[in-house]
């Protein structure tokens, strides 16, 4: 654990991602648990995972990138915070090696305060760390927090400022009288939007199924609230995973 840490100010900051002093010591710490929109456009398939999991358009996962980045630097900015890290490599482009690490500052853990203000996806690694709660825990008061996030449309779940993709129109030139293959929804990467095209499920827990990210399987659907064996049954047919 290493208290009294400061943010490094004059280096670059991303959202989970950024320059640490510690007694005359830089270090560079990745946050546990989650992962901000990509800002390197270059990226593009990350990029798209990301778009995926917000049900935004690729475009503006940038934009979406530096909102991240500003809340975290405003967070940890003038204030000294504890780094509690394991030293395990979280790779990365600079001449300074980068360690995965949880952070809290105010009493609050930092990547909590990113999910509740809807600044980050929850994924990559996870850990346990002295005196905190199991990783499998703290995963699912993520999950809680997210949802919480959408129903009051924060940072990237607020669709007034990050517009949600809609399906395409269908194509107007089709052949009639063929058979049509039905197109299974893939629930784990489905947007919100397809998600609620599918029989019972509305924007409640469509918010679950995507909270509750990955499935191994259809059957996993189960430990998402709200959704049984009937409703279950009437999905299977319709999705994939």
């Amino acid at each position: 654990m290493l208290e009294r840490c400061r943010l490094v100010t004059n280096a670059v900051v991303d959202g989970d991602s950024f320059h640490v002093m510690r007694w005359g010591r830089e270090y560079i710490f990745r946050l546990y648990f989650v992962d901000v929109p990509e800002s390197d456009a270059s990226l593009d398939d990350r990029a798209r995972d990301q778009a995926i999991y917000f049900g935004i358009s690729p475009k503006d996962i940038p934009r979406a990138a530096k909102q991240a980045a500003q809340f975290t630097r405003e967070t940890l900015t003038d204030k000294e915070f504890t780094v509690v890290t394991r030293w395990q490599n979280a790779m990365g482009r600079s001449r300074l090696a980068r360690f995965y690490a949880v952070v809290l500052v105010d009493g609050k853990n930092l990547a909590e305060e990113l999910v509740a203000h809807g600044h980050v996806r929850i994924y990559g690694l996870r850990a346990n760390w002295p005196d905190g709660p199991s990783s499998s825990t703290f995963i699912n008061k993520l999950k809680n927090l997210e949802i919480t996030a959408r129903e009051q449309k924060r940072g990237v779940w607020d669709a007034t400022k990050f517009p949600r993709v809609t399906e395409s129109p269908a194509p107007t030139n089709v052949i009639p009288n063929l058979p049509t293959v039905p197109v299974l929804i893939n629930i784990n990467t489905a947007s919100y939007e397809e998600l609620q095209t599918l029989p019972r499920i509305g924007p409640k827990l469509a918010e679950r199924i995507m909270a509750h990210r990955p499935y191994k399987s259809m059957e996993e659907l189960d430990k998402v609230p709200g959704i049984g064996p009937e409703i279950l049954k009437q999905l299977k047919p319709l999705i994939t995973h």
